[in-house]
Formats: structure tokens, C-alpha cells, sequence
């Protein structure tokens, strides 16, 4: 062919070395381009395609009848390329690099190159081909897998921040089973929930008592706290940022946290505390189940199940401007709310238990509560609710110096300042005997912290230092240090 002449012209013009004599290696050359592994495409200074060796045809699908004399833009034209580096490198005048996709399913890593005569002019551009697939479809399974270990990796920090509590709901109070029967019917649905609840009634082990009995247990189950994201990372937390969305940014870009949480569950806790610009884009993902990650185009779909919780009653924070009335209503689908411990008591000895066994297990140790202990903590206020209880049950099994932690060291511990005891007295219709027994107890107790010894107790009381004395070992308080 004409343009093989052209190849075979200017292949003439090369030298073995400029000490050497010249020879005319048209032929060989194509014969030595032919045994090479990696594909070589050769045009002219026009673009007009003078060669391809025979691995070029195997890489990529494409035969040499359809390419030989043909213009690179032409074939362009025609779809058998997206696009030439051998013409850029003609526009550019500079070695050029592009990762070339064909037909067949291969991607190729293809490199031009410039080759100019003795007076700087280019005469023919080569291209080299490697295949690129097997490495590029590595990088995307290595790609995958980083963002299956950062969801297994956040999945895992919260198990092991909640391990102790074994998910699992204690209480048998009337309000608590309620909660149960309602976890038992939206089981199979996949219904928005909004849980209610003050701060530390354990509105997360809920949301995860949800997530265990339903169809998506198998999947993750995603822990957003929106109170400690700031409001200018909201955006990249929760949808992910595209390659180079912003300096710093990892180089590939990053899932979000609902991208993690895709057929699982998230919670979304503390929502309460979203600025409004937070709320009317977190309420557009809610109605299209789509994201865009932060500097990109692309729609994501996502298949979540959406729980939120908070601690603020969000129909005054409506009123107020505070809350999106539309998100409010796409939130509150099935409202759950979760009671304060001090209006199911009867919960307290069960969750004391619990703990009890928990923090002796962990610790290696044997402590039990006495009966006098467990009524005490009953008639606790308890403003920090669970939470509370199970921080103070571990801090009782770690100092308690006695295997049996009487009410007498629960005071100590807690102080009966913190003890409401019009509250309790006032809200459980206790006999006389009893109600008199707690508060004789509780203010022998108080004066003896105060002021140090039986005898100022008594004047203080109103009573003999003898009555004192007597009341103490009645009720079990250790005198030892009020002598």
C-alpha cells in the first residue's frame, strides 16, 4: 500500500548509529515490532496511520485493513476510538498519555510520542499500548474494598463502643413492653421512625433493637451523630466528596456515611440540632433516595432505612422556625417514644441487675446489691436516666470495698442531695412506716455528713444522741468515721 511505502520511506531515514554505516530496515523493523508484547501504532506528521503491530490488533480488537492510511479523526468519526494522543502529541508537540477503552472490554494505557528529524520537525508519532484491564479492574477492587473496610471499620467502633449493653432492651414496665409491641409490628416495613426521648433513656438501643428484628439485619447499621458534625463538613460526612472536590481531599474521592449504610439502616441521632440548611438538603435525599457526593455529577441511589432520634420536642422546634415543618412530617412517620427511668421504676431493679453482671464480668468480680440498695436506687430521680444508672453501677463494683454494696455506700457514692425524695414519696403511695423509715433515714444520714459526730447530729435533729446511735444500727449506717 501507499502508506506502508511511506512507513517503509521513512524507516529508511533511521541510522543503527551516526558512526556506522546506514541500512534499510523497513522490513526488519516491522518484523521486530510484530514480536513485541506491547502494541505499537505509528501515523505520520498528519495523522494518518502508517503502521500497528499485531499486538495492537489482538489489545484491541480493531484490524489493520480498518486503520492503515486512514486519518486518526476519521477514525474517531467512525467510533473505533473516543480519542487520539497521536494527535494531541501533534497539537502539543510533547509526549502524550490516555487510557484508551475498546469494544472488546479491554483498557489500555496508551503513550505517544514525537519523533522529529534533524531540523525539529515531527515526522511520525509513536504510540505504545499496554494493557491496563486486569491492573485497572485491581485498583477498582482495591477501590471497593477500602470502602467495604471503612463501612466494616465503622460498623465494628460502634459494636465495640456498645458491646456492654448487648443491644438488647431490659424492662418489663408497662411503656417498655408497649415499645416492644411496636418493634414486633414494623419489623417487615421499612417506614421512617423518629424515637423521642430524654438525654440517656438508651433511644440508640432501640434504634438498634429496630435494626436487629428487621429484614435488614444483615445488613450495616450506620451511627450519625449530627450534633458533632460541623455544619461545612456536613455535606462530605453524609454524601461523600467526588475525586479532587477540594483541596486536601483523598485523591480517588470518599463514600459517605450513606453510602456505607446502603441496605442497611442509619441513624441519624440528635437531628435536633441541624441547621436549617442542613435539614432542606438532608430532606431532599429523604424524598428522592438519591446523593450526589460533594463536587460531582453523578447520581448514587441509595436503598436505606432512615431512624432518627432526638432529645428536643420537635413540634415546638417547628413552631419556633427552628425544624423544617416538612421534614418534621417525613421523619415522623412512627413516633416512638422512649420513657425517663424515673417514670418506669420498676425497671431499675432489672437494669441494676443487668449492669451488675455486666461490670462483674468485665472486671473479674463478684459484687451483689442488697436488697435495702436495689429499693433505694428505686426512689433515685435519676436525671441522666439510663445512662446514668449503668455509670454509676460500674463506678459502685470498681470502689465498692465490700462484695455486698449496701444502700448505706450508694449514698456515700451518689450524696442524698441528689436523692428526690418528696418526689418519690409523694408518687408511689408508700405505707407510713415506710415513707417515715426512708426520710428518718435519710436525715440522720445527711447530718451526720455534715457535721461529723452522733452528739451534733442529734441537737441539730432535735433528738438524744442515744436515739441517734439507735437509729444508726437500725438502718445499717456505719458510725465509724462520726465518732
Amino acid at each position: 500500500m501507499e502508506n506502508e511505502n511511506i512507513f517503509e520511506s521513512e524507516t529508511q531515514k533511521i541510522k543503527y548509529s551516526d558512526s556506522r554505516p546506514s541500512y534499510h530496515l523497513g522490513g526488519t523493523i516491522e518484523e521486530i515490532l510484530n514480536y513485541m508484547h506491547d502494541g505499537v501504532y505509528i501515523t505520520d506528521n498528519n495523522g494518518i496511520t502508517l503502521f500497528v503491530n499485531e499486538s495492537y490488533t489482538k489489545m484491541s480488537g480493531i484490524r489493520k485493513d480498518d486503520v492503515i492510511g486512514k486519518h486518526m479523526s476519521e477514525l474517531i468519526k467512525k467510533g473505533l476510538f473516543l480519542e487520539s494522543a497521536s494527535l494531541e502529541v501533534l497539537k502539543k508537540k510533547r509526549s502524550v498519555s490516555i487510557i484508551d477503552c475498546f469494544k472488546n472490554g479491554k483498557k489500555c494505557l496508551a503513550t505517544s510520542s514525537p519523533v522529529f528529524d534533524r531540523s525539529g520537525q515531527i515526522v511520525m508519532v509513536v504510540t505504545n499500548l499496554r494493557d491496563m484491564t486486569e491492573l485497572l479492574d485491581l485498583k477498582n477492587r482495591l477501590e471497593w474494598s477500602e470502602v467495604l473496610n471503612e463501612k466494616y471499620f465503622l460498623e465494628l467502633k460502634e459494636l465495640r463502643k456498645d458491646q456492654e449493653n448487648k443491644y438488647n432492651i431490659i424492662g418489663n414496665s408497662r411503656s417498655m413492653i408497649k415499645i416492644y409491641e411496636i418493634i414486633d409490628r414494623i419489623a417487615e416495613v421499612d417506614a421512617t421512625i423518629l424515637i423521642l426521648g430524654e438525654t440517656g433513656v438508651g433511644k440508640e438501643v432501640v434504634a438498634r433493637e429496630i435494626h436487629k428484628n428487621s429484614l435488614r439485619k444483615d445488613g450495616p447499621f450506620i451511627k450519625v451523630n449530627c450534633a458533632s458534625i460541623p455544619e461545612n463538613l456536613f455535606e462530605s460526612e453524609l454524601f461523600g466528596y467526588a475525586k479532587g472536590a477540594f483541596t486536601g481531599a483523598a485523591s480517588k474521592g470518599k463514600p459517605g456515611l450513606f453510602e456505607l449504610a446502603d441496605n442497611g439502616t442509619i441513624l441519624l441521632d440528635e437531628i435536633g440540632e441541624l441547621s436549617l440548611n442542613a435539614q432542606s438538603k438532608l430532606l431532599r435525599v429523604l424524598q428522592e433516595k438519591q446523593i450526589i457526593r460533594v463536587g460531582g455529577t453523578e447520581l448514587r441511589k441509595i436503598d436505606v432505612r432512615i431512624i432518627a432520634a432526638t432529645n428536643k420536642d420537635l413540634e415546638k422546634e417547628v413552631e419556633k422556625g427552628f425544624f423544617r415543618e416538612d421534614l418534621f412530617y417525613r421523619l415522623n412517620v412512627i413516633p416512638i417514644t422512649v420513657p425517663p427511668l424515673r417514670e418506669r421504676r420498676e425497671d431499675i431493679p432489672l437494669l441494676s441487675i443487668h449492669f451488675l453482671d455486666l461490670y462483674n464480668s468485665k472486671y473479674n468480680m463478684n459484687k451483689k446489691l442488697s436488697d435495702s440498695a436495689l429499693e433505694l436506687l428505686k426512689w433515685y430521680s435519676w436525671p441522666g436516666n439510663v445512662r446514668q444508672l449503668k455509670n454509676l453501677i460500674e463506678r459502685l463494683v470498681l470502689i465498692s470495698p465490700h462484695d455486698t454494696i449496701s444502700d448505706d455506700y450508694i449514698l456515700n457514692i451518689a450524696g442524698k442531695e441528689d436523692i428526690d425524695e418528696l418526689y418519690n414519696l409523694g408518687q408511689k403511695g408508700l405505707t407510713l412506716d415506710e415513707a417515715v423509715s426512708i426520710v428518718e433515714k435519710q436525715l440522720i444520714y445527711k447530718a451526720l455528713k455534715k457535721h461529723g459526730t452522733t452528739r451534733k447530729a442529734a441537737k441539730v435533729l432535735g433528738v438524744s444522741q442515744p436515739t441517734i446511735v439507735r437509729k444508726t444500727n437500725k438502718y445499717g449506717i456505719n458510725l465509724d468515721k462520726y465518732k
